[in-house]
């Protein structure tokens, strides 16, 4: 079923759209920029099984393969229902089709840089420049006076041509296609604005349904990221086949119990989840400790983001694990909407995060 919400600002401002093409799903967010803020203007949200039998987005190996036609019908369908009228839109890339690293460079002009970043990422890339399209941001240092330090991604240029098919198909005017992770980054600096948190050094968990990312934010920052192949999905599985139920029923008992201690009479859940969050926990650990050897410097709070979010007992497990202070990500924390929206869109503001966050870059 869509869900949606329909025209709760009245105001002809400029509208623009997020869109996240998730594995199970695809969540849309229409903000208006006014002054110096941004509203929420739309949301909307479809899962695959209300058109198809399978994910949206199919992996093989490192790539992804998808149904343009369909994913741009379902799109089309959802601005549709939802009465989404605006048409300018970002949409994401996933992390896990992207290539990232980093690196110095010297002293040098911003119009010096893109020669630079092409000649010192050709050993880090897997494949050849010319099939793969780089963005990149600098993460520390100021052109023409100090040198720079470059994170890159680098996306294979097949996956672009099929966003931009699906955008078509879709009826959008895609604006830019960016990667997921520097949405998310956006929308958690945004959402720490007038925190207190801004200018720390913030861990930022994205468990999707098949991959997880774990960057580290600093001073609103992205200074590091990386992907692993492990998310909801699998946990769900496991739950599944442990208990002998099927995937749907498996899902609910994972979000309801999960890492709950004897959360459910019946069935053990968090003794079944505890193998599978731990190897999860391992891989954040060693990404906080490059990060430490690195810089020298501690993730100081933790972000979490995803569907996984607010599986019951994760963030209370989280904390535990990492003796660090989780914090359940939510990106309309500075987005005005209306006040009867509050307790809805925290429940779902993890979900929200990327498409949020994409939306954002185009106000």
């Amino acid at each position: 079923m869509i869900e949606g919400l329909r025209d709760i600002f009245s105001f002809r401002t400029k509208k623009f759209l997020g869109i996240d093409i998730g594995t199970s799903s695809i969540r849309i967010i229409e903000l208006a920029k006014k002054k110096d803020s941004a509203q929420l203007s739309n949301y909307a949200e479809v899962q695959s099984s209300s058109f198809v039998k399978k994910p949206f987005r199919i992996f093989t190996k490192n790539s992804v393969s998808l149904s343009n036609n369909q994913l741009g019908e379902a799109i089309r369908l959802i601005l549709d229902e939802a009465g989404i009228e605006a048409k300018e839109a970002n949409l994401g890339i996933p992390d896990f089709s992207s290539f990232f690293t980093s690196f110095q460079i010297p002293v040098m002009s911003r119009e010096e840089i893109p020669q630079a970043v092409q000649y010192e990422v050709r050993p880090y890339i897997p494949l050849p420049l010319l099939e793969v399209t780089l963005d990149w941001i600098i993460m520390e240092g100021e052109p023409s006076k100090t040198p720079l330090r470059i994170l890159v991604v680098a996306i294979p240029n097949d996956v672009i041509v099929q966003y931009k098919e699906i955008a078509r198909i879709a009826g959008l005017e895609l604006k830019s296609l960016e990667s997921e992770v520097f949405a998310l980054a956006r929308s958690a600096a945004w959402s720490l604005r007038g925190s207190g948190d801004e200018q720390k050094v913030i861990g930022l968990v994205d468990i999707g349904a098949r991959s997880t990312t774990c960057s580290i934010l600093e001073k609103g920052i992205l200074k590091y990221s990386y992907t692993f192949g492990m998310g909801g999905n699998e946990l769900t599985e496991v739950v599944a086949k442990s208990f002998n139920i099927d995937y749907n029923e498996g899902e609910k008992i994972k979000t309801a119990h999960g890492m709950l201690a004897n959360g459910d009479t019946k069935r053990d859940v968090r003794k079944v989840l505890v193998p599978l969050v731990d190897s999860v926990l391992e891989e954040i650990k060693e990404v906080f400790r490059n990060y430490y050897r690195q810089e020298g410097k501690e993730a100081e709070k933790v972000i979490l983001a995803g569907g996984m979010a607010n599986m019951a007992g994760l963030k209370e497990y989280f904390a535990q694990s990492l003796n660090k202070e989780i914090l359940v990500a939510n990106p309309f924390a500075n987005i005005s909407y209306p006040p009867m929206l509050k307790k809805t869109l925290e429940s779902i503001g993890p979900l929200y995060t990327i498409a949020t966050g994409l939306a954002l870059n185009g106000i």
